[in-house]
């Protein structure tokens, strides 16, 4: 009787081992252990930017319409904050209250962590001053804690402003731009979210708002299996090498037209897109901005991850040898050898 007892004890006690294993958590996959990184690709817009369309590299663009807008590299030293490039977004002949265009990129983040995002840039206006201008030109950033991209589907309360000012359009004679920085924590709800970022020209008229972005950045854990940087670039440079040529994919999409658009206003749009491949908007005299078209979504920096968990592996090897000796035990047990 004492034999039999403890044969099942021993059944018993593998049962439990097996099933204490199988739910216990892997300590080396813990989320303290993510790395903290800039989990933003291209936001010192160094890797350069999408062909004629002038959006960065690994960003998406967007805009309403019913005013000239653009997007181009900035290499004025006067309003680069760091390296040699900058993203300019420029709305100018408004045809309709609050035009809007800017910049947005999908980021994989961990749920329930906090990162700090940061902003640096300027805003530049034919005017040059709040005061003349009414606060014609702001400068605003939302978050979609789902990481979608469809800009519109965002409550207004979603958009938050960023306390710059804008400044001239040609360095002040008396003193040198001001680079402002805006600093924040968001904590993350899903395992993406998307970043936008918009130039907002308020009124309607000729007057043109520049707004200079660089060194966007935001820092926190990295989940498993993110792409680097680097990691993404190296990707680019060896996809270059192979196919002899770098095609470069627009990542800017723009607003449909509401089903109740006027026709005169339609006609009214598209005749200012297409002049607006000849006008001249910059940062400095001479310099063209390309315009808005349809395209794909942007890069999100998310590398796909292949790793094998070793430790769920081998944990069932070791459950299922132990199972498989409790019950030879059992029958050895039960059927002693003579």
């Amino acid at each position: 009787m004492f034999k039999l007892d403890s044969i099942w004890l021993r059944a018993i006690f593998s049962l439990g081992l097996m099933v204490s294993l199988f739910y216990m958590p892997a300590p080396a996959f813990s989320q303290d252990d993510a790395v903290v990184q800039n989990l933003i690709v291209n936001g010192g817009f160094e890797e350069g930017f999408q062909g004629e369309f002038g959006v960065g590299y690994s960003w998406g663009g967007f805009s309403n319409g019913n005013a000239i807008v653009g997007w181009n590299g900035d290499t004025w030293d006067k309003v680069v904050v760091a390296g040699e490039n900058a993203q300019l977004i420029e709305i100018k002949d408004a045809t309709e209250l609050n035009r809007y265009a800017g910049i947005y990129q999908t980021i994989p983040v961990v749920p329930g962590e906090q990162y700090k995002l940061t902003i640096n840039g300027l805003i530049r206006s034919t005017e040059g001053d709040i005061d003349i201008s009414d606060y014609g030109y702001r400068l605003q950033y939302a978050i979609d804690q789902e990481g979608g991209t469809t800009w519109e589907l965002l409550d207004d309360e979603a958009w938050v402003e960023v306390p710059w000012d804008e400044q001239p359009l040609t360095e002040p004679s008396a003193s040198a731009y001001q680079i402002d920085t805006y600093e924040t924590t968001i904590t993350a709800k899903n395992d993406q979210l998307t970043l936008f970022i918009r130039g907002w020209k308020k009124w309607i008229n000729n007057g043109s708002g520049i707004f200079d972005l660089d060194e966007i950045s935001l820092v926190g854990p990295a989940p498993a299996g993110f792409q680097s940087f680097q990691a993404q670039v190296a990707a680019v440079e060896d996809s270059a090498a192979t196919t002899g040529e770098t095609e470069a994919v627009a990542n800017v999409s723009s607003s449909a037209v509401p089903a109740d658009t006027d026709a005169n206003d339609l006609t009214t749009e598209q005749t200012e897109t297409e002049s607006s491949a000849d006008m001249s908007v910059s940062t400095q005299p001479g310099e063209a901005l390309p315009q808005v078209e349809s395209s794909q979504l942007p890069v999100s920096g998310q590398g796909q991850d292949e790793a094998v968990n070793y430790i769920v592996i081998s944990s069932a090897l070791l459950l299922l040898i132990l199972f498989v000796g409790a019950v030879i035990a059992t029958m050895r047990q039960r059927n002693p050898v003579d």
